[in-house]
């Protein structure tokens, strides 16, 4: 009845990504969908933009903390708290950090957009694109790929082909879309 294209369509267009592993829903976002995100603010709100270089890992983080600042970066947020670059910084060696670039610091008003879009490609291109935006303490991260925040599992973006059985785009790996798989029985030889 043809209208097995047309569910295709339907769940390529509609249909929602959800990681894998945790669950989360997985949308990709443009540098401008971010910006107007952070500009929907209430005015006067003070946001941070911070690049997630460090998520859950361990380690000292000497290099990388000296050159971040040759980069001329002033401040990181380790942990929770900002920190200046030009202070000496000792992290634990076997605790798992969460280690963010400040890239800015902004008010949300009119005018900031050219200044907002800037800091936001600085931002995703230092952080493999993610980004994180700090309003008064309550963080939100983005992405411009499709791709988990969370795990970092990466999903191709969803098209009616992978929703066909008749493609190898769509098949399952393991059975090539047949529904079951072709083994040979080394008892039968």
């Amino acid at each position: 009845t043809e209208i097995y294209d047309y569910f295709r369509l339907l769940y390529a267009r509609v249909g929602v990504v959800h990681c894998p592993k945790c669950g989360r829903e997985i949308r990709h976002q443009t540098v401008d969908e971010i910006a107007d995100k952070v500009l929907a603010m209430p005015a006067g709100s003070k946001i941070l933009v911070n690049a997630p270089v460090v998520r859950g890992r361990k380690g000292e983080y000497v290099k990388e903390l000296q050159n971040y600042k040759k980069s001329g970066y002033a401040r990181v947020k380790i942990d929770g708290n900002v920190y200046d670059l030009q202070e000496e910084i000792h992290l634990e060696k076997n605790i798992k950090h969460n280690i963010s670039v400040v890239v800015d610091r902004l008010v949300v008003k009119e005018g900031v957009l050219k200044r907002l879009t800037d800091s936001l490609e600085t931002a995703l291109k230092l952080a493999d694109g993610l980004v994180v935006i700090d309003c008064d303490g309550k963080e939100e991260l983005f992405s411009t790929s499709y791709a988990c925040p969370d795990c970092g599992v990466s999903i191709e973006e969803v098209e009616p082909r992978l929703f066909s059985f008749n493609t190898p785009y769509g098949a399952c790996p393991d059975c090539s879309g047949l529904g079951f798989k072709q083994l040979v029985d080394p008892d039968l030889i």
